[in-house]
């Protein structure tokens, strides 16, 4: 049985500190701008959320990548090519990030090494991961840059990209995962995701602003931790800023809940 008011969650079963009760996250983190949503890993079951409209589709940035590799994996013998980034505005990274494969790519969130990918995914490819992950397919006629997670045409509720990361955990061992899930470890060491920290598997995302007070951007970051076994999938969002620099707030929120 679960006891919830906002921001705290009482459960029967488990708690991430050992202890029938979290701590309130809502004061340690007080900031409008930031919301999360911490969910038990294995049944999804949500923990603790500040987050209005958990059910309404939003644009979540590079947190499609992975979904995105693996539809062109579908068609390529689960193979991933190996690209040289050298910015040349096709990348965040003005100078480039130099010779990537995908689990640097996912690591560094690369946009150019995901272009060149996502020229060559398919329809019918995609319809399959986001069928078995659950996702909400983008809009007709996407685009490779629709495919990274660049502006607005594809577009998934929390509760649904949080679901679909715990998915992509259960499938460690299907083919192209073990790959994508390598480039999330490393991103937690010294990718994009290092704010976390180490011991987790993180993908970070900026996107376009949904906030009445506009921003250029907001960052989302997902981190499941755990590596050794996830228990916990943890999502934020802060408002106005990349998603390398929500990933420190990502860690602070960490470790404050598990």
């Amino acid at each position: 049985m679960m006891l919830t008011r906002r921001g705290v969650l009482t459960l029967a079963a488990a708690a991430p500190l050992g202890a029938a009760l979290l701590p309130d996250p809502d004061r340690a983190f007080p900031d409008p701008g930031v919301s999360y949503l911490l969910t038990d890993r294995a049944s999804n079951r949500e923990i603790c959320s500040r987050w209005a409209h958990l059910m309404d589709p939003v644009p979540v940035g590079s947190l499609v990548k992975p979904f995105t590799a693996l539809a062109y994996a579908e068609t390529h013998e689960f193979q991933f090519p190996v690209f040289t980034c050298a910015g040349d505005g096709r990348c965040w990274l003005p100078q480039g990030h130099g010779r990537m494969q995908i689990s640097t790519a996912i690591a560094h969130s690369c946009n150019a090494y995901f272009l060149e990918l996502a020229a060559d995914v398919t329809e019918e490819a995609l319809a399959v991961v986001v069928q078995r992950f659950g996702l909400l397919a983008p809009d007709p006629g996407f685009t490779a840059a629709t495919l990274i997670g660049l502006g607005r045409s594809w577009q998934i509720p929390p509760v649904a990209i949080v679901r679909a990361y715990s998915e992509l955990m259960a499938r460690s061992p299907d083919p192209g995962v073990g790959d994508i899930l390598a480039g999330m470890a490393l991103s937690a060491r010294s990718g994009t995701g290092r704010g976390v920290g180490p011991g987790a598997y993180v993908k970070t995302g900026t996107a376009p602003c949904v906030h009445e007070s506009k921003q250029r951007g907001d960052g989302y970051v997902i981190a499941l931790y755990p590596t050794a076994a996830p228990r916990y999938n943890l999502l934020v969002r802060v408002h106005g800023v990349p998603g390398a620099q929500a990933a420190w707030v990502s860690g602070k929120m960490r470790g404050y809940l598990a």
